[in-house]
């Protein structure tokens, strides 16, 4: 993403423009760019720090803070009581990443390279390039998480050499085990299993639940305080972050004992990192590879930091991880990677069609969390299409409001079964008929 080429026609110096690389994550999100040495490089705003907490708050008033300010308001400020499409949160978000990169290259940024997790449907990468839109974005690529992260592991090798990685990416709101083979610029993927199950937030999730028995909350209670459960979500974040270095973490929450230690943590999440090492043996099987047969292992995603997952995943694999990257990093460098090459100051790479089937790995508790993300995402849905279609009714057209209805009652009819697919059928169907009508209104 050099500022300045050469018009190869003139012979003159010309401005580029600037091609962002953005990992739009679950928890954290990250902008990167190719610096003047032809190096990936995450975007360090002063004071904040890399990371962008992926946190929207709307106030009362309209004011929309971003990230770190929006986190620090979540316990003090009370939030706007208005219903707001993961699609418009996400281009708050992508607002903020561009804010942030253009403060730091002193140009304008329009155009941008976006990572979605490696399981993701197409009706949600599309929602991806809507809230790219919505930004003021043109979103010239979508690519995978694992795919960014080879990425920016493949650009250092000798194009003659040929490599068998897996990248296990498990961040705050997904896993998925990738495996890759790369060679002359070529990146195949051999085989890829992705979920949202389990990720750092059941880590989070099972930490809030240890200390609601050990205190003898009632559950049922604690749950439906919202603002309690916040805290609890925050106060166990930072407690699995703090049992990285150190083996007890013990505070107090008003009359809530936030006691923790490594021991009890770890045995905490075994069997959810023991689900994850299944999907690396299934993964393997896919692609007809043998442990002796990776050469090289990435981590990706926040959440393999904690020291435990990082352990038990190099005892899987017989092999220490590759460190030379940041996994917090490595995925918003890839994407950066990928958009120099758009810009065309990189040659060209082959990377695998993003649209390849991608395995979800069916354990019980996989399925089940399957059914309930596609009742919450469908139930969200209708209920944001409904308030939608109620509070435009004088702009819409009547085919626009009795189709939007039509679709929302055979969803809604969906959404007392108990099979994923079907939602996720009228879900989409949903999705696509409201989206048209929904970006015109919302450009006005």
């Amino acid at each position: 993403m050099a500022k300045i080429s050469i018009n190869l026609a003139t012979g003159t110096l010309q401005k580029a423009e600037i091609i962002a690389g953005i990992d739009l994550g679950t928890s954290n999100s990250l902008v990167a760019f190719i610096d003047p040495d032809n190096k990936p490089m995450v975007i360090n705003d002063t004071g904040k720090g890399r990371l962008v907490p992926s946190i929207v708050h709307f106030d009362a008033a309209g004011q929309v803070r971003v990230g770190h300010e929006a986190k620090d308001l979540l316990l003090t400020a009370p939030a706007e009581n208005q219903p707001h499409s993961p699609i418009e949160v996400s281009a708050e978000i992508l607002k903020e990443l561009r804010k942030r990169a253009e403060h730091a290259l002193k140009t304008p940024v329009n155009k941008v390279v976006i990572t979605v997790p490696a399981y993701f449907k197409d009706s949600q990468r599309q929602a991806v390039r809507d809230a790219g839109r919505l930004a003021g974005l043109e979103v010239l690529k979508i690519i995978n998480e694992s795919t960014a992260a080879a990425l920016a592991y493949g650009t250092g090798l000798d194009p003659a050499q040929q490599k068998t990685i897996a990248v296990y990416d498990l961040g705050g709101g997904s896993f998925s085990i990738s495996i890759y083979k790369i060679q002359n610029g070529k990146y195949e993927v051999r085989s890829a299993i992705g979920n949202s199950f389990p990720a750092g937030n059941d880590f989070d999730q099972a930490i809030i639940n240890y200390w609601i028995e050990s205190n003898r909350l009632d559950a049922a209670a604690t749950t439906a305080d919202h603002g309690l459960m916040q805290q609890l979500r925050l106060k166990a974040e930072t407690a699995k972050i703090a049992l990285g270095s150190q083996n007890l973490f013990n505070e107090k929450l008003g009359d809530i004992w936030c006691t923790l230690d490594k021991q009890t943590f770890e045995k905490l999440i075994s069997a959810m990192v023991a689900e994850t090492i299944n999907s690396c043996t299934q993964a393997l099987a896919n692609a007809n590879i043998t442990l002796a047969g990776i050469d090289d292992l990435l981590l990706a995603g926040g959440s393999t930091r904690t020291p435990y997952v990082k352990e038990q995943v190099a005892a899987y694999f017989g092999k220490q991880p590759n460190d030379q990257i940041n996994p917090d990093e490595i995925v918003a460098l890839g994407a950066a990677i990928q958009a120099d090459i758009m810009a065309g100051n990189r040659s060209y790479i082959s990377l695998p069609d993003e649209d390849v089937h991608i395995d979800e790995a069916l354990t019980p508790a996989a399925a089940q969390r399957m059914l309930d993300e596609a009742r919450a995402e469908g139930e969200q849905l209708a209920y944001l299409a409904g308030q939608f279609i109620e509070r435009h009714r004088f702009v819409l057209t009547s085919m626009d409001i009795s189709g939007t209805r039509e679709i929302l009652d055979k969803l809604r009819a969906a959404l007392k079964q108990d099979d994923p697919a079907i939602i996720r059928q009228f879900t989409n169907e949903l999705n696509e008929f409201t989206r048209p009508f929904a970006a015109r209104l919302m450009k006005n």
